[in-house]
């Protein structure tokens, strides 16, 4: 029993430690904010899907799913229906990322009929694993991929960027699980930036909870974030 008080002491202290406090406000803040993007992100993939659907609406389905046969990347050998729908995805590309997808790791026959099979095209090659992933839309990573290599959405390559950086610290480079408050302010505006050109209508409650974050407990004299 004592060994147990010992440990649960020990992790209490962890968590009150201001440092750890802002590493897991800035977890939280990801959490937060993932998930507010991913159901935005889910509405833009029906609507994207929507209108290619009606544009090419008398095709027929592919029997064969052209881009897993032998001639790759070859469109002009492809069947009609995968053909237009290649085309239809090449044309909502960035120009610089246009010429990296990777047809032969996506299911063409699948377009017509999942939205999130023609979105897998905007999973660069250094997240392929992500291709076999069935909840990669769910994923923060999926959000900021498809948001810089897609020409749906005006968000400026140097915003994404700063989220890709605050997250390899908090994410990937953080084996001791600490950020100075600094690191945790710079981490939360970087995903408030990011919400800020998106329309998340309804989910807008989460640029109030990040902002909570940010504020400090000064009653206590504590330096770390405030954990909601």
């Amino acid at each position: 029993m004592g060994q147990l008080t010992s440990r649960q002491e020990m992790l209490s202290m962890e968590v009150t430690e201001p440092y750890m406090r802002n590493w897991l406000c800035a977890n939280m803040a990801f959490r937060e904010s993932s998930q507010a993007i991913s159901v935005y992100l889910h509405r833009s993939i029906a609507q994207i899907h929507k209108r290619i659907q009606r544009s090419i609406s008398s095709s027929s389905l592919c029997r064969i799913n052209c881009s897993k046969q032998e001639q790759g990347n070859g469109l002009n050998r492809w069947c009609p229906t995968c053909e237009r729908w290649a085309m239809e995805i090449q044309s909502l590309c960035e120009s610089d990322y246009r010429e990296k997808i990777k047809f032969s790791h996506l299911n063409s026959s699948q377009w017509p009929i999942n939205p999130y099979e023609v979105v897998r095209a905007f999973i660069p090659k250094a997240h392929r694993l992500y291709y076999k992933a069935e909840e990669f839309h769910e994923d923060l990573r999926f959000g900021l991929s498809f948001i810089e290599n897609c020409k749906e959405f005006s968000v400026p390559k140097h915003v994404c960027e700063r989220v890709w950086q605050v997250r390899g610290r908090v994410k990937r480079k953080n084996v001791r699980m600490r950020l100075s408050r600094q690191q945790m302010e710079e981490t939360i505006q970087a995903l408030l930036e990011l919400l800020s050109y998106l329309d998340i209508g309804d989910d807008n409650i989460v640029i109030n909870k990040l902002e909570t974050l940010l504020q400090r407990d000064v009653e206590d004299g504590n330096e770390g974030c405030v954990i909601m």
